[in-house]
């Protein structure tokens, strides 16, 4: 609530310094896109120091050429009566660009008579960063998924060869016991003995490649699976970002509504003080010619005085003035 005490010109003053100070970025823009006012983060955002290195200079130049026009076409929506939001980059002093979300409001029958709009500000690097890592992770793990696949089919080879090298020492085994039966050659023997030791040579080759797969399809495993909790994590990260980017989008909002209601209560404080100058002024006009009034009168009994003096003549002539003079000091009264 206003208080009805307080001077016009140090509650404008007030409002003013508490825009200048809020954490938001807040500016105002003219219909063609020249700076007209910036609060101190605004000014932090662009990269300058003070408000006379952007007052009066078109913000495009913050804007890098590719997109500009994309920024002049939300300008000019904006200044005629259709709020809107876009996300462009600022380039830095340092030529860096950043990401950046606007919300722009119109604002109509400012006390300077210039068409403008009210923009709000916020940078969304770190919501860009947010997303790379998600996508990294999203990528390493359809690596792991394709390593996992491979070890898989690996495996699978390794059991093949292992139920081959079994039916193969079968066969060996059925050989040997017909050469048993049928024959006890040394010569024959020492082939089967010899066949025995490759088919046992195999198998524990078979064995060790089985092994093998089966422990990189464990380590596959466990990458995917500790892959997949750091993407749950990393999404309910996001949502809350989401949340939190809705929340800050509804306070932008409202800042602009606040601007805009300020401007307004800007405007009908300088009404309320050029009230108060136009009274005052009539007031100095009407003791002016009060004092002119007096003056005149003043003279005229002066003048009357005189005349009286001159025409009678002697002690009662003195007289006379005497009245005239009490009667002149109490018309003064």
């Amino acid at each position: 609530m206003n208080n009805p005490e307080l001077e016009p010109s140090v509650e404008v003053a007030h409002l003013r310094r508490l825009l200048d100070t809020q954490p938001g970025c807040l500016m105002r823009l003219g219909a063609d896109g020249t700076v007209l006012a910036a609060n101190d983060a605004a000014l932090a955002l662009l990269g300058v120091t003070s408000g006379a290195q952007a007052l009066g200079r078109d913000f495009a130049d913050w804007v890098p050429p590719d997109q500009r026009d994309r920024w002049r076409a939300f300008a000019i929506g904006v200044a005629q009566g259709y709020p809107a939001s876009i996300e462009c980059d600022i380039t830095a002093p340092s030529g860096d660009p950043h990401p950046t979300l606007f919300h722009g409001v119109p604002l109509s029958e400012h006390p300077d008579g210039v068409p403008s709009i009210a923009v709000a500000a916020r940078a969304v690097s770190g919501q860009r960063q947010l997303e790379a890592a998600v996508v990294e992770l999203e990528e390493q793990l359809r690596e792991r998924d394709a390593e996992r696949l491979t070890a898989r089919e690996r495996l699978a080879e390794a059991e093949a060869c292992r139920r081959q090298q079994v039916e193969t020492v079968a066969a060996l085994e059925a050989r040997l016991q017909e050469r048993e039966a049928g024959s006890d050659e040394e010569g024959r023997l020492g082939q089967l003995s010899a066949d025995l030791g490759a088919r046992d040579e195999a198998l524990a080759a078979a064995d060790a490649a089985r092994r093998t797969a089966e422990a990189n399809c464990a380590r596959a495993l466990a990458d995917v699976e500790q892959l997949q909790m750091a993407l749950e994590a990393f999404a309910v990260r996001q949502q809350q970002v989401t949340a939190q980017m809705a929340a800050e989008q509804q306070r932008v909002l409202q800042l602009s509504e606040s601007v805009a209601s300020h401007e307004q209560a800007f405007a009908r404080l300088e009404q309320r003080e050029q009230d108060v100058r136009e009274q005052r002024d009539a007031l100095q006009a009407r003791l002016d010619e009060a004092l002119v009034t007096c003056q005149e009168r003043e003279a005229a009994l002066s003048r009357l005085e005189t005349a009286h003096g001159n025409l009678a003549g002697g002690p009662g002539a003195a007289q006379g003035s005497v009245v005239l003079r009490v009667g002149r000091e109490e018309g003064r009264k």
